[in-house]
């Protein structure tokens, strides 16, 4: 049983409500520079901050997720919302002193990890333990520590346009238009970088839509940079590797 990536899969692209957490209202000069400039001055920003707090939408029709997640240099939160037509599913991921845990209900374990869902509702509630010598453990802390967040939801995947410069939740910004197209599917996705103060990530939005399917909408947002953040690991955690045993 080997947990899956979420929203990462489509490129992560994360819309992050306001905040870039500076008082300098001079430009940083990122507007003038090219659309794949401006993307690695944004991850570079990101990685530079002691932490951010993070909301992230991805669906189509009934169908979707909700990320509501706070990023720490060495700790992080997420809760997961799983919508599946009228049915609902909740994962919990921690990371703490190098091990990550999850917990959820039955849905959200089955959504999130693959497990059947006869364990999934055997472990349902209860936390699972994942060190940092397990294979999931990347997958499941990717987006809980900084440094890797900032690769995973801010740097974004194809063809890096730059494009016009806006105001977006009360920043001003700068566009970049991501396009990858493939056999398997195409991502369309806009980031909006602040022009002043550190060049953060703001906003991002757009769709992605694998052959076949229909497109899923994203959207993603920033804010409350460099708060602190206070995660704690659970007691009687249960080792990832009881559940890879038992699911073979």
């Amino acid at each position: 049983m080997r947990p899956r990536s979420l929203i990462v899969t489509a490129t992560a692209a994360i819309a992050f409500a306001a905040g870039c957490g500076s008082s300098s209202t001079g430009s940083n000069g990122i507007e003038s520079k090219s659309g794949a400039q401006i993307v690695a001055a944004a991850v570079a920003a990101t990685t530079h901050q002691n932490s951010f707090h993070f909301v992230e939408t991805a669906g189509a029709g009934s169908s979707g997720v909700l990320v509501v997640g706070d990023v720490g240099s060495s700790t992080g939160e997420q809760h997961v919302t799983i919508h599946d037509g009228k049915k609902e599913g909740h994962l919990t991921l921690l990371l703490v002193d190098g091990t990550a845990y999850f917990e959820g209900d039955a849905l959200g374990l089955e959504g999130f990890t693959g497990l059947s869902a006869t364990l999934s509702s055997e472990f349902a509630g209860r936390w699972i333990s994942v060190p940092s010598t397990n294979q999931g453990f990347s997958t499941i802390a990717g987006t809980l520590a900084v440094k890797t967040a900032a690769a995973q939801l801010v740097k974004l995947p194809g063809t890096l346009t730059r494009g016009r410069t806006s105001t977006q939740m009360g920043h001003a910004t700068v566009a970049v238009k991501a396009t990858q197209r493939s056999s398997s599917g195409s991502l369309i996705l806009t980031i909006y970088v602040a022009t002043t103060g550190p060049a953060l990530p703001i906003l991002v939005e757009g769709t992605t839509k694998a052959t076949g399917s229909s497109a899923r909408s994203i959207s993603a947002r920033f804010s409350d940079w460099d708060e602190a953040l206070n995660v704690t690991a659970p007691s009687n955690a249960i080792p990832i590797a009881d559940l890879q045993a038992l699911a073979g």
